[in-house]
């Protein structure tokens, strides 16, 4: 969604009723007797020119008969005088929601383009609001999430939303099928072998086959203040999103979370609304702990099926290669979960994992 320039809106309304007074001077008419031809009163003809009272679709067509001028011209231009009135008296009570707007990322949202530049006060109230999809400030809300995080890890609402709002609108770009959930795990384990491939040939193969199964899959840089290295929501009752960042470009943490996401579509009810970040809340919940404790089995086990765990707990890093080639993952998935198993230290076999980029 790029606005490449600030669109035009005069604040003034010009009530079409200046329009009849010209026509009256024009045609040398007073107001009594286009009183007289229309079948109304002075005074209502007086208040239609003054703008205090509006052109019905029986008075357009007696100026139409009046004037020649179509009684089509006569309401559309009623209706472009209400719709600049409405759209004054709104940006009057934006302007008490501009300290609201300026709590989103604007420079950000700018810099992407998806906000133009050198907006300020209502007008940037407004464009707040259009990126957003809603009508007023009223309408907006803090994003609900099934998994709430930790206080240390706890993301910037405004800036999470943001980064929800872009990718649910990548995703409007994305043609899917029906979701199939057989087509769906079937797509998740093809998706095992493009874990070897380089980023460029992986990256539309896993959004072109996901898509045949009915989900969405984008990737959308993370915003400062939004700690989220995924998210999984329905955004319809056959199509789900699965939203993903590089907030840690390590392939390996890209891949788990990818999965993760994805035993939240397959396992997880669709009205929830879950965001993955670094830190957990062992506070939370216990049906919210048991959620993401389950999505966390689903990507381990896909990725590394409990058959190879007993090879795994013995592996050392020599034999990452060979293992990774048995199971057709990246070298990197494997060295990740020795990584998070205690079985190789966190400073070793790095030279495996690759990181990831966002390019043009």
């Amino acid at each position: 969604m790029t606005q490449n320039a600030t669109t035009f809106r005069p604040d003034w309304a010009s009530p079409p009723g200046d329009t009849l007074a010209d026509l009256l001077d024009e045609r040398r008419m007073t107001q009594t007797e286009l009183a007289e031809r229309l079948g109304v009163t002075l005074k209502h003809v007086n208040r239609v020119i003054k703008g205090a009272a509006t052109i019905s679709p029986d008075l357009a067509l007696g100026l139409e008969k009046v004037f020649g001028a179509s009684a089509a011209f006569w309401m559309t231009r009623e209706a472009h005088y209400q719709a600049a009135r409405a759209r004054h008296e709104q940006r009057q009570s934006f302007a008490k929601a501009v300290g609201w707007a300026k709590q989103f990322p604007i420079k950000e949202l700018r810099k992407r383009g998806i906000l133009p530049r050198g907006s300020d006060g209502p007008e940037l109230v407004e464009q707040v609001l259009g990126f957003l999809g809603i009508a007023h400030p009223d309408q907006w809300t803090e994003p609900q999430v099934a998994y709430r995080k930790s206080q240390k890890f706890d993301s910037d609402q405004f800036a999470l939303a943001t980064w929800l709002r872009e990718g649910e609108l990548q995703a409007t770009d994305v043609d899917c099928a029906p979701y199939d959930e057989a087509r769906f795990r079937e797509v998740l384990q093809q998706a095992r072998s493009l874990t070897r491939l380089a980023p460029e040939a992986w990256w539309p193969e896993l959004q072109a086959r996901c898509a045949s199964a009915g989900v969405a899959v984008v990737l959308v840089d993370v915003y400062a203040g939004a700690k989220a290295n995924g998210a999984t929501r329905w955004l319809a009752p056959d199509k789900a999103l699965i939203q993903l960042s590089l907030r840690y470009a390590w392939e390996d943490i890209f891949w788990f979370s990818f999965f993760h996401e994805a035993g939240h579509v397959v396992l997880h009810r669709k009205k929830d609304v879950f965001v993955e970040v670094a830190g957990r809340d062992k506070s939370a919940h216990p049906r919210e702990q048991q959620l993401e404790a389950g999505a966390d089995r689903f990507a381990a086990k896909t990725l590394i099926p409990p058959p190879h765990d007993r090879r795994l707990l013995g592996l050392k890093l020599r034999d990452v290669d060979a293992f990774a080639q048995v199971l057709d993952i990246a070298p990197a998935i494997v060295v990740g979960r020795m990584h998070h198993e205690g079985i190789l230290p966190w400073n070793q076999g790095n030279a495996y994992r690759r990181r990831l980029k966002f390019v043009d």
